[in-house]
């Protein structure tokens, strides 16, 4: 059965983004799916497929931003706003509209 959630357009579109360019075949189909402001989700394997795609994002961010953290010595103001923009944006949106409706593993 089929799960319609409600879902940001510019996060969505982003989503599709990242699976496109990164050959992500199975995210790619899922992201195709529905209306621009929805996800439809046929299972909790997509559902974690889609959050997957977000926390890669995260793990990429952490390793292009390194000093995000203020209690770092290196501690760099860019690298926190760009690690933020990544956090606060496209993963938190895409794992707290997900989590609403499916279990699905978060943290990195």
């Amino acid at each position: 059965m089929s799960k319609h959630l409600s879902f940001p357009e510019s996060v969505k579109a982003e989503l599709r983004k990242i699976a496109g360019e990164g050959n992500y075949v199975l995210a790619t189909e899922i992201l195709e799916r529905g209306a621009d402001d929805e996800l439809v989700l046929e299972s909790v394997e997509e559902a974690q497929v889609i959050v997957n795609v977000a926390r890669v994002q995260m793990m990429v961010a952490s390793l292009k931003f390194p000093f995000w953290d203020e209690d770092d010595a290196r501690h760099d103001a860019a690298h926190e706003e760009a690690f933020h923009e990544v956090v606060l944006g496209l993963f938190e949106k895409t794992a707290s509209t997900i989590r609403q409706d499916f279990e699905v593993k978060t943290s990195i």
